[in-house]
């Protein structure tokens, strides 16, 4: 198998997709509170700025900018930590998380948006909540009704332009 190349790794804000390891059961709402408190340390220790999130049953979607750290850092300690949590817990042996993680460089203002909605929506599109709001897992209560949740979110501060770059393009 040949292995992904990373563009970039830091300076940039990132779409992440991560899954769990095939075969395995679905995360347990006591598995998802884990995985956020787990990145909610990782982000209060500064390693990045976190945009939104959901946990899903198999997978973790992030939409988060590295700071302190390189995304490829972040994603394995994050992974491997709750990956030996959750196998301590479910006393099995081998990984829990797919080797890999999926990353999108979010280039326009637009893009983040889009990605935040994706986000959001996935629970509801899963068939598994009847609209945003009700998904326990996901940064849409803390967005979009100002309410406090357990992860915190740092706030997007972004032009109105949608076409606006994200990041310098000296090409251009």
């Amino acid at each position: 198998m040949t292995r992904l190349r990373r563009i970039e790794n830091r300076d940039r804000i990132f779409f992440i997709t991560t899954n769990i390891a095939r075969e395995l059961a679905p995360f347990t709402p006591a598995e998802r509170n884990l995985i956020l408190a787990t990145i909610d340390e990782h982000r209060n220790r500064g390693d990045f700025f976190l945009f939104g999130y959901v946990a899903m049953p198999t997978h973790l979607h992030l939409l988060l900018s590295p700071q302190k750290e390189e995304l490829i850092r972040i994603m394995r300690d994050v992974k491997s930590k709750t990956g030996f949590a959750i196998a301590h817990g479910r006393q099995i042996p081998g990984p829990i998380w797919q080797a890999r993680y999926f990353d999108t460089i979010i280039r326009k203002v637009r893009d983040f948006w889009q990605k935040l909605e994706y986000i959001h929506n996935n629970p509801v599109e899963a068939g598994l909540a009847g609209g945003p709001a009700k998904w326990k897992w996901s940064s849409y209560r803390q967005i979009a009704m100002k309410e406090s949740r357990p992860i915190a979110v740092d706030p997007a501060d972004l032009p109105a332009d949608g076409n606006h770059l994200l990041w310098p393009a000296p090409w251009r």
